[in-house]
């Protein structure tokens, strides 16, 4: 084969509680992860040489093309673990928001260990994939695994859960991008937590049943994100935004570590209506349709 396209999903947390920092600087978390069905495509392209190249289109064409970025660190990973000869040309097309914490970055390393192990016949299961994206970031295993999941951890701790109903969300995005690594400074500021090994963190066992149960309305209360109020701190227009879109649907919440909102609605019409309604009030975001759960990373075409 000359070349493989593989996708991955975004996602969206319906819950992300937080604990204080352990020992070794990560946040411990209890949290549950949507896959939706925004994907980006990765296509790798074997080359004669070792060397590993990266274009970009669509969202992003500002990121880094070298070993920052994590699809590039993804595909030397692999190259570099099981001495594969051979090198790699990877062209993504982006359509998941930058920064916006629905972990862009994170699906891009998913897809390009999938289409790499593909590509070198590695033949690695999607465990072991699991186990080498979590050395990438705490939401690559996640985006390989897609679906529904209860996550522990740094998040890569999966456990998959029970499918009900498929769930229909808007999607609110800026242009301005949110630094992870800020909002969970001014988490630790507003807590003011001494570090410890391990601590407990607040479970989400109801919402976990909520959603095996489908019950929507169950899961709209249950919605919780620890980051909110340190988001707002450094970015007070998110507050603002996320205020707004509560008059809408089931449930409004920012994703992960934000800017973005996403509105829980009660089914596909009414998302859309939704949809309509915000993109008019809000010109200057960007208002995308989503639903879920989504599949995990997967190879689309050989060539």
């Amino acid at each position: 084969m000359r070349s493989v396209l593989a996708s991955a999903p975004a996602k969206v947390n319906l819950a992300l509680r937080v604990g204080p920092p352990r020992l070794d600087g990560y946040h411990p978390l209890d949290t549950v992860f949507e896959a939706l069905d925004i994907f980006d495509d990765v296509e790798a392209t074997s080359v004669s040489d070792s060397s590993v190249t990266l274009s970009i289109s669509g969202l992003g064409e500002d990121l880094p093309v070298d070993s920052r970025n994590l699809a590039v660190s993804a595909a030397l990973l692999l190259q570099e673990r099981f001495a594969v000869p051979t090198g790699v040309a990877l062209r993504i097309t982006k359509r998941i928001p930058v920064a916006g914490g629905m972990a862009g970055g994170s699906a891009d390393a998913a897809a390009t260990l999938v289409a790499c192990n593909k590509l070198w016949n590695l033949d690695l299961s999607t465990d072991q994939l699991m186990e080498l994206g979590a050395e990438l970031g705490s939401d690559v295993p996640f985006c390989i695994l897609g679906s529904l999941a209860h996550g522990t951890g740094r998040g890569e701790v999966l456990r998959p859960l029970k499918v009900g109903v498929m769930h229909s969300w808007v999607i609110l995005t800026q242009r301005q991008g949110l630094s992870t690594p800020e909002v969970f400074r001014e988490f630790d500021s507003l807590m003011d937590y001494v570090r410890i090994p391990e601590t407990l963190v607040p479970d989400t066992q109801d919402l976990q049943e909520a959603l095996e149960d489908s019950d929507l309305e169950a899961v709209g209360r249950l919605m919780v994100n620890d980051l909110e109020q340190p988001a707002f701190v450094v970015r007070p227009d998110i507050r603002e935004v996320l205020r707004a879109a509560q008059e809408y649907g089931i449930r409004a919440i920012m994703s992960g570590s934000g800017p973005t909102v996403a509105v829980l609605a009660d089914d596909f019409s009414t998302a859309d209506a939704i949809a309509g309604k915000l993109s008019r009030q809000f010109p200057e975001l960007t208002v995308l349709r989503a639903n879920g759960p989504a599949a995990g990373a997967h190879v689309q075409v050989v060539r």
